[in-house]
């Protein structure tokens, strides 16, 4: 699992367009100030018009400006639009298959990191950050054991098969 480079440009040029409101904000003047190559930053421009998140008017007064709520928008949101869902490991894949998947010892705990991944990234939103107002918590789910079978997809199926 890695944040990968066009994900983290992609949350600077949007934290820009949150602090920007309703102006419109130059590619351009976007790649500079987050020091990317300006066809990257087009690039990245193009994946968030395409996920709805931004939207992008032509013309020589144009630019982008953000078509999503931030105050909705969470970070988990952003990253599953730029890369794609979180992978933990191969195994936790949704085409994932391995053979050792339902005995491994340590398939849980991989969905168990990726569960709390998930819910840690999507309990904050852009505005939360861009705004400093709040910093995330981990659910308390994850400091209890019991709850394992909860969010370990793996460690379910095999309770319910003990039983």
């Amino acid at each position: 699992m890695d944040i990968s480079r066009k994900t983290d440009y992609a949350l600077r040029i949007l934290s820009m367009l949150v602090e920007n409101g309703d102006e419109l904000l130059s590619v351009r003047v976007a790649a500079e100030q987050v020091d990317v190559p300006y066809s990257f930053a087009r690039s990245i421009q193009h994946g968030l018009v395409q996920a709805g998140i931004i939207e992008s008017l032509r013309g020589v007064r144009g630019g982008m400006r953000l078509k999503a709520n931030p105050e909705e928008l969470t970070i988990y949101d952003i990253v599953r639009a730029v890369q794609g869902p979180f992978v933990i490991n191969e195994c936790t894949a949704a085409d994932g298959d391995c053979p050792r998947m339902e005995t491994c010892c340590f398939h849980p705990l991989w969905m168990g990191v990726e569960a709390l991944l998930n819910d840690y990234l999507s309990s904050v939103t852009l505005a939360d950050v861009v705004e400093g107002r709040r910093f995330p918590a981990v659910d308390a789910k994850f400091a209890d054991r019991g709850a394992f079978a909860e969010y370990a997809r793996c460690a379910a199926l095999k309770n319910v098969g003990q039983a």
